[in-house]
């Protein structure tokens, strides 16, 4: 089965075989999981990657487990878009509000998050409401596709159907 999923984020590229479709391995988009989760594979990688390239601005922390950064000015100024690549050419951008969650404060820095978590012990990506908000889906059952476009979700969805 193709390969569906492969995120690039400064030229890290995780290895395709990790998003590689099976009976226990896939990427799903779920509306109705909060976060995002990454194959344990790719998980490591990825915050290692984000890590490398803010580290010269933010201090990285770890709070109740997690990735976190201390901020004194905009992430969008600090951290990288990244973009998920899929099979037959498309790719959804992730502003870092998309992958990132404010926590709260500290001595005047945001603490930032990294909303995605590890999926322990499987290899199963899912991309929920954090990565999916803000776009548009449309199910292709015919020809078993999705798409997205991005939209501004505080305006009110002037959708045809």
């Amino acid at each position: 089965m193709e390969d569906l999923f492969s995120p690039v984020l400064n030229c890290i590229h995780i290895p395709r075989q990790v998003f590689s479709t099976s009976s226990n391995q896939g990427t799903i988009a779920d509306s109705g999981t909060t976060l995002a989760c990454l194959a344990d594979e790719a998980y490591d990688a990825f915050i290692s990657a984000i890590t490398n390239t803010v580290s010269q601005t933010v201090r990285p922390v770890l709070s109740k487990g997690n990735q976190c950064y201390l901020i004194t000015s905009s992430v969008a100024e600090i951290f990288p878009q990244i973009s998920l690549n899929f099979a037959g050419g498309a790719s959804m951008i992730l502003n870092p509000q998309d992958y990132l969650v404010q926590q709260n404060s500290i001595g005047g820095a945001a603490v930032w998050c990294i909303g995605f978590q590890k999926t322990q012990g499987q290899e199963i990506t899912i991309l929920g409401d954090l990565v999916l908000k803000d776009k548009i889906f449309v199910y292709d059952l015919v020809n078993q596709r999705i798409g997205w476009t991005n939209y501004d979700c505080s305006y009110q969805c002037l959708c045809k159907c």
